[in-house]
């Protein structure tokens, strides 16, 4: 029987090996060994939903760069100019509603500056805000330059909106202290740009560079000085003193005090 097996196994690869050479016996002149097919090309086309994800994109893509280039429409810059712009065109009013008597308050040109102070007609930085807690602090020129368009006995009656605006404010000024003659306690003073012994030694004062004091608390005069100097806080008022149009008297500070320097 195993004999009968292996003479049929015998004959079936016979029959294949002669069926493989049959196959083989074509004209087709083999390969050179070193000899590669050309590839060839394989056109796939893009399915329609690549086709539009890709233009999708492009349009998204075209629109943002459009945006960002093109101005907007109704002409507005960014929040941030704008805002910086608004600040440096804005004009402060206040002091042109103020009435002074023998006087006419002009506007001028006042404007917000940086660390909360007054840029005032392109010339003059004023600091504070006019409160108890933070007074304006005018130098004596802001205070004379009053003097430019106000001598009432040449007929100018004008005051500076830059002026009015201390009117009923908290002023803050430090300068020469004068106080009067043959008195131990005083809450009179005055306060000027120049030292003045009030009769003979010094520079006069003038009623653009000297105000006057009133103080809340009486201070004693040191023995031998009429003058001192120190630095003054109390309410302004600007309120002119006229005798036969001529100018005597112009600022005052109400509800003072004083520091003086030792």
């Amino acid at each position: 029987m195993r004999i009968l097996w292996i003479i049929i196994i015998l004959t079936i690869i016979a029959g294949g090996g002669v069926m493989l050479m049959s196959g083989g016996s074509d004209d087709t002149p083999p390969k050179s060994p070193g000899a590669a097919s050309a590839p060839v090309p394989v056109d796939v086309a893009p399915s329609s939903g690549e086709e539009k994800t890709a233009d999708a994109l492009a349009a998204e893509l075209s629109a943002d760069a459009e945006a960002r280039v093109t101005p907007p429409e109704n002409g507005e810059e960014t929040t941030a100019t704008t805002t910086a712009a608004d600040i440096a065109s804005t004009t402060i009013t206040d002091g042109l509603d103020v009435e002074i008597a023998h006087a006419k308050v002009i506007p001028g040109k006042i404007q917000p500056g940086p660390d909360d102070t007054l840029l005032v007609d392109d010339e003059w930085t004023l600091r504070g805000d006019g409160t108890r807690d933070a007074p304006y602090e005018p130098s004596w020129e802001y205070l004379y330059s009053a003097a430019d368009t106000y001598q009432p006995r040449l007929g100018e009656n004008e005051i500076p909106q830059r002026i009015a605006l201390l009117n009923d404010k908290w002023v803050r000024i430090a300068g020469f202290t004068a106080i009067p003659l043959l008195t131990g306690e005083t809450t009179e003073m005055l306060v000027m740009l120049n030292q003045w012994d009030g009769c003979c030694i010094g520079v006069p004062p003038t009623p653009f560079d000297a105000i006057e004091v009133h103080l809340i608390d009486p201070v004693n005069r040191k023995s031998g000085h009429t003058s001192e100097y120190g630095s003054v806080m109390g309410r302004m008022k600007v309120d002119p003193y006229l005798i036969e149009n001529w100018l005597v008297g112009l600022y005052i500070l109400e509800e003072s005090s004083c520091n003086m320097e030792p």
